[in-house]
């Protein structure tokens, strides 16, 4: 049972939503605890498992015992009849059905009529049993079982979706902190254009630099608060779309950290990862529940090709008499028994339904062949894309830190009057550019390996907590 460790830990989310959040040490658990409590998303999931054990429910009342009222008036030329009686049914799993019942019944006559033992009491029990097509444990609890394994695979998907929530939660949270350095950036490159600006137009008031250097600094200042324009609203997006998610209204505290860590997924060794990664992945048993569901309902439907024939045995007390008090006394005793075909010679539907069923089995094979290639591609994909972001992310660091260089160099020629403004400017814009792509890069290989986590079908908030618990701020 170790492949449902990860749905236990995500049903207890669900069935306490009420559970207030525990201290961490960084606010992004905070924020899927929020999104895993009171999003339209868990809301919903919790509204489907609802739902799911209603059908459990309703699938267990079919063995429960009825209460069934036996009660008619009616009227016929000259004559009329009353009856008034209780049954109580039951309905065994093994195929038979038990009814215990007491009426009575009462005739009233007329001038025109003269009815005899006006008055008749039965109490009664029968016992059905249904022979081939109904009988045995495995056919009638059909619906049951089915209903049982239903609310198993909607507990997959629950997890699964919940899974789905952590890593959007965390892709957003990241994209809302990046939006919010990138105008910090923003801020800081349009600070040192006004700088360069106002240096170029000291140094050619006195004749140093051309006007030409005062123009170039001036179109460099427009563009940087032009991008700051679009990262304060990018940001305000960010923002909004993050709130959203989490169902926080504009009144609702929203904070986070300054900077951008650099998590260290806690990842499985790679060379056993294929061997687990099936028992984790919940789309896969997800999958499995389909077909064992499937494979459930086509036993029933294999059965309904056989006769159904009933076997039935009643005892019975019995009263006559003209009055209630003759009636009651039930001093005759009957018995039958009865052999009933309950089923048509003709099986058009049920070989239909087979048909189907069938149908339906080939193509869960076919999906779950599909779904195997898949998880293994997936599987390599996300390992290579982890590897790919971190190479990336080196690479930023060393172009920041050459980027960094060649500004201070342009800066020292300017200043010497070796060069004009025009390679102070393109060394600007080049480190700048280098510290967004180092923060863009931090964050997508956070994303990077919080989808691996979830290809391999262990995203969870311990997960997140342990890679989280290790980062790296950079």
């Amino acid at each position: 049972m170790k492949k449902y460790l990860l749905l236990i830990a995500v049903v207890v989310l669900l069935v306490v939503p009420e559970t207030g959040q525990s201290g961490t040490e960084h606010e992004l658990l905070d924020f899927v605890d929020t999104a895993l409590r009171q999003s339209d998303v868990a809301y919903d999931i919790r509204d489907s498992m609802t739902l799911s054990q209603m059908d459990i429910e309703s699938a267990e009342h079919t063995f429960d015992t009825k209460i069934v009222p036996l009660t008619s008036i009616g009227f016929t030329q000259g004559t009329g009849s009353q009856k008034l009686g209780l049954e109580l049914r039951k309905e065994i799993e093994t195929g038979a059905s038990i009814s215990y019942g007491l009426v009575g019944d009462r005739v009233d006559e007329d001038s025109n009529y003269v009815v005899e033992n006006s008055h008749v009491a039965r109490a009664y029990v029968r016992v059905s049993q249904g022979l081939f097509r109904r009988w045995g444990k495995e056919y009638n609890r059909t619906d049951l079982d089915v209903a049982e394994l239903r609310d198993r695979q909607k507990k997959l998907s629950a997890a699964k979706q919940m899974q789905q929530l952590i890593m959007s939660t965390a892709k957003k949270y990241y994209t809302m902190v990046l939006e919010d350095q990138l105008l910090i950036k923003s801020r800081e490159a349009l600070n040192r254009s006004k700088e360069h600006l106002d240096s170029a137009a000291s140094r050619q008031s006195v004749g140093l630099v051309s006007k030409v250097d005062v123009y170039r600094a001036e179109l460099a200042m427009l563009t940087a608060e032009n991008e700051l324009q679009v990262r304060t609203r990018q940001r305000e997006r960010a923002i909004d779309d993050f709130r959203e998610l989490l169902r926080l209204s504009m009144q609702d505290d929203l904070s986070w950290q300054k900077e951008i860590s650099k998590i260290i997924p806690v990842i499985p060794d790679t060379e056993s990862v294929d061997e687990v990664i099936f028992d984790n992945r919940l789309d896969w048993q997800e999958y499995l529940m389909r077909t064992q569901i499937s494979k459930r309902e086509k036993y029933q439907v294999d059965r309904n090709l056989m006769p159904d024939v009933g076997l039935s045995f009643t005892v019975e007390q019995r009263g006559e008499g003209d009055s209630i008090e003759d009636a009651a006394v039930l001093d005759e005793t009957n018995w039958s028994l009865q052999l009933e075909m309950r089923s048509s010679l003709d099986t058009f539907s049920e070989e239909s339904a087979l048909l189907r069923k069938k149908m339906e089995l080939s193509k869960l094979r076919r999906e779950g062949e599909a779904l195997r290639r898949q998880i293994s591609r997936e599987l390599r994909d996300g390992l290579a894309d982890l590897q790919v972001m971190e190479r990336k992310h080196q690479l930023s660091i060393r172009r920041l830190e050459q980027a960094k260089l060649a500004l201070e160099l342009a800066q020292i020629r300017y200043e010497k009057g070796l060069s004009d403004n025009l390679d102070v400017i393109d060394a600007e814009a080049a480190y700048s550019d280098a510290e967004l792509s180092i923060m863009r890069s931090l964050v997508s290989y956070n994303n990077a390996a919080i989808s691996l986590a979830s290809v391999m079908g262990i995203l969870n908030t311990d997960w997140l907590r342990m890679s989280i618990s290790q980062e790296e701020t950079l």
